[in-house]
């Protein structure tokens, strides 16, 4: 029997974050170039084989670093002009199954009225209020992260594109590349296919809803005669593609012998729930 473990996920939090990785990765070429070199070694291995922390999850966790201005928020505070982002950070923890923590909230109207001396024990109080928060949206990172990777995931036209720009620094470090993995990665800087994990096959066909990404015909086994659909790298390694789990997607056979290792062919179509008529 499958075992299949929910989590909770973080929607607010994770939809403005996966707005911000989108808007630097098509703004800032630098900075990808930038999170290519500055992660080479953590990132050479994932190009390889497949793991459930992938090269998207790395750059989702480096554009927050870069760009994330909680924590500067949380070292400057204006109580009139943040206390809505604090109810924010709330509002997310509370997502992810961290309960409010209501012996530490702060009394917003008596901090105002005290001009946020600091010292008084109402700002004493909003002072461990704050490193409460510090605390918690440290702890609760990864999670944090993933809920973004589970929304880019969804957009194929941006996993092409980025995997494409992957695939670009991939070509340029080649040989750094065929130095740090000689037996995986040859002196063109093109990658050995690999196996497939059973949790990477599942987890494809759970988001790609069991139809293939190009024709859109169902491949599950009542639908088409029991023929497993093929596991098929958006960019090709051919292409300097690489292993990455957030570089898959299936394929009937039909589409994928036509593909094959010419193209990035992908597809931003879906099915809308209202369709399931």
């Amino acid at each position: 029997m499958r075992s299949i473990k929910h989590e909770p996920f973080c929607y607010n939090d994770a939809t403005a974050i996966a707005n911000t990785v989108i808007q630097c990765f098509y703004d800032g070429r630098d900075s990808f170039d930038d999170f290519f070199e500055s992660n080479l070694n953590d990132i050479a291995h994932k190009l390889i084989k497949p793991e459930k922390q992938s090269l998207l999850h790395l750059y989702i966790d480096w554009i927050k670093s870069q760009f994330d201005e909680i924590q500067s928020i949380l070292d400057n505070v204006d109580v009139v002009e943040f206390q809505s982002i604090f109810d924010f950070m709330e509002s997310t923890l509370n997502q992810l199954g961290e309960r409010s923590n209501t012996k530490l909230y702060p009394n917003y109207p008596a901090i105002q009225k005290c001009y946020h001396c600091t010292e008084c024990r109402s700002c004493l109080k909003f002072q461990r209020y704050i490193d409460w928060l510090k605390v918690k949206i440290t702890e609760y990172t990864p999670q944090i992260i993933h809920s973004t990777f589970h929304i880019l995931m969804i957009n194929k036209t941006f996993l092409r594109d980025f995997h494409e720009g992957i695939a670009k620094a991939i070509e340029y470090d080649k040989v750094k590349l065929h130095t740090l993995y000689p037996e995986n990665i040859d002196a063109n800087g093109i990658i050995k296919r690999t196996s497939w994990p059973v949790w990477l096959k599942r987890g494809i066909f759970f988001r790609d809803k069991g139809v293939c990404t190009l024709c859109r015909n169902p491949l599950s086994g009542d639908l088409f005669l029991g023929i497993d659909p093929d596991m098929d790298h958006i960019v090709p390694l051919a292409l300097h593609g690489s292993n990455d789990s957030s570089n898959i997607q299936i394929l009937c056979n039909v589409c994928n012998n036509k593909k094959r290792h010419y193209s990035s062919a992908t597809s931003s179509f879906d099915i809308p729930m209202w369709n399931l008529t």
